[in-house]
C-alpha cells in the first residue's frame, strides 16, 4: 500500500494506492497526473480516495475510474466556493489570459485542449474552476483520450506526453466560448451572444452553480465585463484552432 496526493481544481485529494499491482497502479498514476502532483498553495483538502490494482483485473479502466472520481470529489469540495463549468481551457503564455470552450461531455474539449495546447498553455479539458475575480484554479488532469479501438475506455493521457504548453502562473478567465460540432460545416461559424442568451446557455454546464451567493447577478456582472461570448461551431478541432486563439488574443 502507498498514497500520493493529487492536487488541482484548488484542492488536495489524498489518494491511498493499494492491491498485488501496486507498484504498477502508482508509476501510472504518477506519469498520468504529471501535472497535478505538486501544490499550488492556498488549497482545501477533500475527502480522501481509495484505488486499487489486482492481478485480474485491467489498468486502463482503474485510471479512468479514478481520474471521475478526483473530478467529481473536487468539485465537490469547491461547492459554493468557485464557478465551475464543463469546459477546456487554455491560456495566453505571455499575458495569463484563458479562453474557456464549454460543451458537454464527448463534444470535442479533450480533442480542442489537444490542438490548442501545443502552443497555449494548457489548464484542463473537463472543469474549468474561477472565482469572481476570473482567477482561475488549473485541473492539468490527465487528457481522457479515446483510442483508435475505442470499446467504451479512455486512456488517461498526461499534458506532458502529449507535449501540452505548462499553464500561466496567473491564469485568469478572459473570455467563454460555447462549441458546437456539425460535420457538414467547411468552415466554423463565430456567433457572439448577449450577456442573457450566453447565461442561458452557461447555466446548463455549470456545477452547482446555484449553491453560489446570487449566482445569475454574479455570473451576469462577470460576462458583462468581459469580451462578448462566441457560439464557435465547427467540424473538426484543427479547423477551429484559428479562430479560437484569435477569440482569446484579439484586443
Amino acid at each position: 500500500m502507498t498514497s500520493l496526493d493529487l492536487h488541482g481544481l484548488g484542492v488536495r485529494v489524498h489518494v491511498t494506492v493499494s492491491g498485488s499491482r501496486v507498484d504498477e497502479l502508482t508509476d501510472a498514476l504518477r506519469t498520468a497526473w504529471s501535472r497535478c502532483l505538486v501544490p499550488r498553495g492556498s488549497e482545501i483538502d477533500a475527502p480522501p480516495l481509495t484505488v486499487s490494482l489486482e492481478a485480474d483485473e485491467d489498468l486502463a479502466p482503474r485510471l479512468q475510474r479514478l481520474t471521475q472520481d478526483v473530478t467529481q470529489t473536487a468539485i465537490q469540495a469547491q461547492r459554493g466556493r468557485l464557478f465551475m463549468f464543463h469546459a477546456g481551457a487554455v491560456t495566453d503564455p505571455r499575458t495569463g489570459a484563458a479562453l474557456a470552450y464549454v460543451a458537454p461531455g464527448g463534444t470535442g474539449k479533450t480533442t480542442l485542449s489537444g490542438v490548442l495546447g501545443r502552443t497555449h498553455g494548457y489548464v484542463t479539458d473537463e472543469t474549468v474552476g474561477f472565482n469572481l475575480d476570473g482567477r482561475i484554479m488549473p485541473y492539468e488532469k490527465p487528457l481522457s483520450i479515446r483510442p483508435p479501438d475505442f470499446t467504451g475506455v479512455k486512456i488517461e493521457t498526461s499534458p506532458d506526453e502529449l507535449g501540452l504548453a505548462r499553464v500561466h502562473p496567473d491564469a485568469r478567465l478572459r473570455r467563454f466560448v460555447l462549441i458546437r460540432r456539425d460535420e457538414s460545416l467547411t468552415t466554423p461559424t463565430v456567433e457572439p451572444l448577449g450577456v442573457l442568451d450566453a447565461i442561458v446557455q452557461l447555466t446548463s454546464e455549470s456545477s452547482s452553480l446555484s449553491s453560489l451567493g446570487t449566482p445569475l447577478h454574479s455570473l451576469a456582472a462577470f460576462l458583462d465585463a468581459r469580451p462578448p461570448t462566441l457560439l464557435v461551431t465547427y467540424a473538426e478541432a484543427e479547423s477551429a484552432r484559428d479562430v479560437l486563439i484569435e477569440a482569446l488574443e484579439e484586443t
